[in-house]
């Protein structure tokens, strides 16, 4: 029994000994992160990197973070995507942190916003909400649900917030989140129809976990000006008259088959309307003749073949994209 004690003892020791050790590890990883950040002239993805590792971050170390992005140029990538401020790794964050790392910006001010990520926090408070709220783009897709009150102070984000572990709101919540430009709610698996209704006063909403709406809903969602709904495997023609109406562009990429009515329909949208139908592998010749109508921009990525009689329709489109395997014969009729 003594000996066992004994060891123990010993293992115990060891264990608080590996802690300490990985303590001392993290924070010395932590100081040269902000070395190398404090050093840059430029801030590369490399850094972003860096910072997307830490852990725990001090509060004075979240005003270092952000008094880099205004004193320093953030590289564009390759692709000239943005960096933005990732912070994914943090787990939780403090008062001070959420204000300060709200006002995060560019510097010197770009046309695009600067994006927050923080998807490694699975909750915040309704102070943290506030502080975050003041950033241009946010990203909290690790909460899977928010209170009322936090849904009406991060509807103060200005550009793009996206909420994609939310699996439910409240009409309340809705409402609220309808009052900014641009929302991710892609967790959410149904609404009701007010939230429909709420949620269509959004310019850009993408709700891809939707598998199927109602009618009802429908035209609640068709009022946004840019729609992607592509957890939707089918819809009615009814559904497609309504869903017609938005203003800009309607991303239906689930939808595998459409009936000729619903393509006359979806065909209807403006001069600037975009059209995308990426998950249809085949189409009639009424289909590719009521498609010929929509007058902005279209999407067919996913079609396998097409008939000349479809080509000669679809090549009316002034802005197509098409499968590789279809445009030879697309540009043989534009080309007439």
């Amino acid at each position: 029994m003594k000996r066992f004690l004994i060891l123990m003892v010993v293992l115990l020791a060891g264990c608080g000994e590996a802690a300490d050790t990985a303590k001392v590890d993290q924070h010395l990883e932590t100081e040269d992160v902000f070395a190398q950040l404090s050093n840059a002239i430029v801030i590369f993805k490399e850094h972003g990197k860096l910072l997307n590792n830490l852990k725990l971050i001090t509060d004075q170390q979240a005003e270092i973070i952000v008094d880099a992005y205004q004193t320093k140029h953030v590289h564009w990538g390759a692709n000239f995507d943005s960096l933005g401020l990732p912070l994914n790794g943090l787990g939780s964050i403090t008062n001070n942190q959420a204000e300060t790392l709200g006002k995060v910006r560019y510097q010197p001010q770009r046309d695009e916003f600067c994006t927050l990520y923080l998807n490694g926090l699975k909750s915040i408070n309704e102070e943290q909400a506030k502080g975050l709220s003041k950033a241009e783009n946010l990203e909290l897709n690790g909460l899977t649900s928010i209170t009322d009150q936090q849904a009406e102070s991060l509807s103060k984000v200005e550009g793009t917030l996206s909420l994609n572990g939310l699996i439910s709101i409240t009409d309340e919540q809705a409402e609220s989140l309808s009052k900014a430009e641009d929302r991710d709610l892609n967790g959410l698996s149904s609404i009701t129809d007010e939230q429909a209704e709420s949620l269509g006063k959004v310019r850009n909403l993408n709700l891809n976990g939707l598998k199927s709406i109602n009618e009802e809903q429908a035209k609640g969602l068709s009022k946004a000006e840019n729609l992607v709904l592509n957890g939707l495997t089918s819809i009615t023609d009814t559904q497609a008259e309504s869903l017609s109406k938005v203003e800009v562009c309607l991303v239906l990429n689930g939808l595998t088959s459409i009936t000729d009515e619903q393509a006359e329909s979806l065909s209807k949208g403006g001069e600037d309307f975009q059209l995308a139908l990426d998950g249809l592998t085949t189409i009639t010749d009424t289909q590719a003749e009521s498609l010929s109508k929509v007058e902005g921009c279209l999407s067919l990525n996913g079609l396998i073949s097409i008939t000349d009689e479809q080509a000669e329709s679809l090549s009316k489109v002034k802005f197509l994209t098409i499968s590789g395997a279809c445009q030879p014969l697309i540009d043989k009729y534009k080309n007439q």
